[in-house]
Formats: C-alpha cells, structure tokens, sequence
C-alpha cells in the first residue's frame, strides 16, 4: 500500500473534475436550488419553516447521490477507454493504490459538490429567515459518510458492469434501496421459516442508504443530535461496506486485462 500515491491520484482526480467542469453542475443546481426557494417565499413561509427544512435536505440528499453515481462510475471505464491508465500502472503503485486513490477523489469531489449545495441552501434558506440548529451538522456529516458507500458502490459497479450498466444499476440502489428493504422485510415476516434466512442475507447485502438521513431530525425544531453510539454505529457500517465494495471491484480490477 502507498497512502502517499493515493493522496496523488485522488488530488488528480479533483483537477480532472475542475477542468471537465463537472462543478459546474452543481452551480446549476445551486440556481435552481435559489430559485426555488425564490418561488416557495414568494407565498410566505409561516408555518412552514419544517416543511421547507424537510425539503432542503431531501433535495441534498438527493443531488448529492446523483453526483456522487455520476463521479463514481466512470472514473475506471475512463481511464481504461481513454488509455490512461497505462503512464499509472507503470508506475511504481499497484492496481490496489490506483483504486484506492481513484475512490477517495471521488469522495472529494462528492463532499465539496455536497459543501457547496448545502452552503447555497443554507443561503436560501436564511433569506426568508428559516434557520438550521446545531444538529444540521451532524446531518451533514453523516450524509457524507453515506455518499462515500455510493461511490464505493459505483466504483465497484463500474468495475464488474458496462458504464451505463453501471450507473443505472447504481441509480436503482440508491433511488430505491429503501423501497427494496421494505419488501424483503415483509417477504421474510411472511414467508415460510426456511426461506427466512435467504431474505435476510439478501437484506444485508442491500446497501442501506436510508440510514444516513438525518434530514427528518434536522428538519424539527428542539431536536438534539442523534446519541453517540449511533453515530459510531454508521461510521462502522459505511467503513465495513465500502471496504466490501472496495475488495469486490479490487477482486475483479487485478486480473482484468488492459
């Protein structure tokens, strides 16, 4: 292992996204993000401070993911596509450095596209005086640790898929994980005993985006952060799974010939 390389490449990875003006994006739905929030002050935000709260961080999460899968899952296939790949490997860092750098520059990438949008919600948000208590913090920062098992995953993804494979596969996941998790846990509520067992397997194996969000926490008023040990609790779930993500695109970028 070469921590030093991975520095390097993730640090190549940001330039790359600046010179491509992938931030860009996120610039045009920061407009869109104030322009929203323009037309929904213009009838009045009384009573509405929850709901609008409620909204800002469904609309980060969301955009947030978006980046995140759109980063992730083409970092590899480009590379290999564009030949780019070859000046790396001949270099003195194995496939495994090139992986782990790759990942943590689209964690970068993603955490200042995300720092952006919430600062420019937050923005938004302050003109018409509706503001975030202290556990909006923590909101971010357990978000972010849930975009990092996305781009674990579409890293993976893009590594075992086509691009396209890729991104819809990654899409679906984080779109619509929740919705996967509720039907495997009813499937094993009422499915026969030996069956039990294969559904919860199955459940496990679903990346469970929906614990990241705290938006609903920070959204109300008077509520604290959420305990310590919940916190340390997803901390040790993102760190395992992305690992796991990280081995299974690692298992298959070693004997894969470029």
């Amino acid at each position: 292992m070469n921590p030093r390389a991975w520095v390097t490449l993730a640090k190549g990875v940001v330039l790359e996204s600046v010179r491509r003006k992938d931030l860009w994006v996120v610039a045009i739905l920061g407009f869109l993000i104030m322009a929203s929030a323009g037309a929904l002050g213009f009838f009045g935000m009384s009573g509405l401070e929850a709901f609008a709260k409620d909204l800002a961080g469904t609309v980060l999460g969301g955009f947030g993911t978006i980046v995140a899968i759109i980063i992730s899952t083409r970092l590899m296939p480009d590379e290999i596509r564009q030949r780019t790949l070859y000046p790396l490997i001949a270099r003195p860092i194995s496939r495994f450095d090139l992986l782990m750098g790759k990942y943590l520059g689209a964690v970068a990438v993603t955490t200042i596209a995300f720092l952006i949008l919430t600062a420019l919600v937050g923005v938004s948000l302050a003109m018409f005086k509706v503001g975030y208590e202290p556990v909006m913090l923590q909101y971010v920062l357990v978000r972010l640790m849930g975009l990092s098992i996305v781009c674990a995953v579409g890293i993976a993804l893009s590594l075992v898929m086509t691009p396209n494979a890729a991104s819809t596969m990654g899409f679906v996941l984080a779109f619509g994980s929740g919705l996967i998790v509720r039907a495997l846990v009813m499937a094993y509520e009422t499915s026969p005993g030996p069956m039990q067992p294969v559904f919860r397997v199955v459940n496990a194996l679903v990346p469970q985006y929906g614990l990241f969000d705290l938006s609903g926490r920070a959204a109300n008023q008077g509520w604290g952060p959420a305990p310590a040990w919940v916190v340390g609790t997803l901390i040790l779930y993102a760190v395992g799974y992305s690992g796991a993500m990280l081995a299974l695109g690692w298992a298959k970028f070693r004997r894969q010939a470029v």
